[in-house]
């Protein structure tokens, strides 16, 4: 139930923060006007604030922090890439490193090896 509901919810989420919403929401507003208006300024003034702002505001809105998202979500990509490229670059080096040092520990055992033949030669 709880993934349906999730489902549900990421869809009418995503259908609500369009710029379509917001045009349906304002045809919703703007229509009733033709028949019927607000009285006075007190009357608009609720209106507008209840119809535009409240109404056809929040589409905008969620369109708005969505598109933000979907940046900061392309951001977070590249960089999550980037750290991802430098890490393996990172662990080839290491690779190398560690083949160095096993190289130059074998050297210095054969040097070590050969050192007391050296000093009992002089």
């Amino acid at each position: 139930m709880r993934r349906f509901n999730d489902w549900v919810g990421d869809k009418i989420s995503f259908w609500l923060s369009t710029m379509a919403a917001f045009w349906i929401v304002c045809a919703f507003v703007l229509i009733p006007l033709f028949w019927q208006r607000p009285e006075g300024l007190i009357g608009w003034v609720q209106f507008l604030i209840q119809s535009l702002f409240q109404g056809a505001a929040l589409p905008v809105l969620g369109y708005v922090s969505r598109k933000s998202g979907e940046n900061q979500e392309h951001i977070l990509n590249e960089t999550h890439d980037t750290v991802m490229d430098e890490l393996a670059m990172i662990k080839d080096e290491l690779a190398l490193a560690r083949e160095e040092r096993d190289e130059l520990k074998v050297l210095l055992a054969e040097l070590h090896a050969k050192i007391p033949d050296v000093i009992e030669c002089n």
